[in-house]
């Protein structure tokens, strides 16, 4: 099925996934001391593939793929549902100049747009379509994490402040949204709480879904 052929929910609505090469060393960095080189990246591959595949097959809305500068699109190219995404670049110094720019990139052309990584495995359809939902009442939607992230962003409104100054990686990247967020007066909603898998203590939650338990 080409993308062109495909019955949206939610057509004025783009969901962007951030994504990257899966090269060995240089995913899933700090899980690479319990994993190893290739058990991390084979995490990294499976992570990717469900996600992308989850979201393309939901037929919420269009998919981009927004990967990093250093990858090779024609990774992406050869995925078993590429004819139902698009492909972009990630531009940007740092992750938040990333995320907004391609918030914005999105705006120009639909009215919402939700942006998800690929480390969070429990993000269900029916999570992206609460959050396209939220964006009927609300500039922004977030969908925390346990140890202070998030793994979801969403908007019909965005500003650059909402990017700047967050120590990303860190257990205050919500906390500090929260405080740029009302720094510039924009109305954002929460979503329950999710986890991703980033270091060790992460791997436990795969324990809940049948897809990922090798990796404990």
């Amino acid at each position: 099925m080409i993308r062109s052929e495909l019955k949206y929910s939610y057509p004025d609505n783009l969901i962007i996934i951030f994504a990257r090469e899966p090269v060995s060393g240089l995913v899933k960095t700090r899980l690479i001391p319990t994993l190893g080189k290739e058990g991390a990246t084979k995490l990294y591959c499976r992570l990717l593939d469900y996600t992308v595949k989850h979201v393309t097959e939901s037929e919420l809305s269009p998919v981009n793929l927004c990967i990093t500068p250093e990858s090779q699109p024609s990774y992406f190219t050869q995925m078993a549902c590429a004819e139902q995404f698009e492909i972009s670049v990630q531009m940007g110094n740092d992750l938040g100049v990333r995320m907004y720019n391609a918030l914005l990139e999105g705006l120009k052309q639909y009215s919402k747009v939700i942006l998800i990584g690929t480390d969070c495995p429990f993000l269900t359809a029916t999570d992206l379509r609460q959050a396209i939902n939220v964006l009927d009442e609300h500039d922004m939607v977030f969908s925390p994490t346990r140890d202070g992230g998030y793994v979801l962003v969403g908007a019909k409104k965005v500003l650059p402040g909402i990017f700047k100054n967050i120590d990303w990686g860190t257990e205050k990247v919500m906390e500090q949204t929260r405080y740029a967020l009302i720094a510039n007066q924009l109305d954002w909603k929460e979503l329950s709480e999710q986890d991703d898998i980033d270091v060790k203590d992460d791997l436990k939650y795969l324990l809940l879904h049948n897809d990922f338990k090798e990796f404990i």
